[in-house]
């Protein structure tokens, strides 16, 4: 059998497996990939986002930076080594992924996001504050955006528009003519 077929027959079995939750199986099948090619951008993502799920997160960024060094501009890497080092605490290489994505969509709201929680997390809510807008402003909807902006307003004393996108992202506040309520 010709290798780039089995490399894509391992490939579709693994991401079934993925969608099974049998993660263990999938990440055998992935590293046989290995053995025949150690190029194959879709192996290393898959093995990254596996270790990911499983919450191995050294281990995930291990295969997503060699999954980025194949492939340099592939967005839901990128994406993913930016939370992965946040939740590693390598917070100024989050920021780098972030602000690295952000070149490649400046319209990406979880981007804007994971950057406004970021300096939220370092105290600079004037950046924070300007992310979430930015993201508010590309998807008025967007659940991260209005609760953590929400949540930024409150601890800025501006309790009124933060109940509101609180609201919006929760549903659990109802606003009546000088009464806020909460359920």
């Amino acid at each position: 059998m010709n290798l780039d077929i089995k490399i894509k027959k391992n490939i579709e079995n693994a991401q079934m497996l993925i969608k099974e939750k049998k993660f263990n199986e999938a990440i055998l099948v992935l590293k046989d990939n290995l053995k025949i090619s150690k190029n194959n951008f879709e192996t290393y993502f898959l093995l990254g986002t596996i270790n990911g799920l499983k919450n191995d997160m050294s281990l995930a960024e291990l295969y997503l930076e060699e999954a980025i060094q194949i492939n340099p501009q592939h967005i839901n890497t990128i994406l993913n080594l930016a939370i992965i080092s946040k939740k590693l605490g390598k917070i100024d290489q989050s920021i780098e992924y972030f602000k690295r994505l952000q070149e490649l969509d400046c319209k990406n709201v979880n981007c804007l996001c994971g950057l406004a929680q970021i300096y939220d997390e370092k105290g600079d809510y004037i950046k924070a504050e300007e992310y979430f807008k930015n993201a508010i402003n590309i998807d008025q909807s967007h659940h991260v955006a209005n609760h953590g902006y929400g949540k930024l307003l409150l601890k800025l004393n501006k309790h009124y528009h933060g109940l509101k996108l609180l609201e919006k992202a929760s549903g659990m506040i109802k606003f009546k003519k000088n009464v806020i309520e909460i359920i």
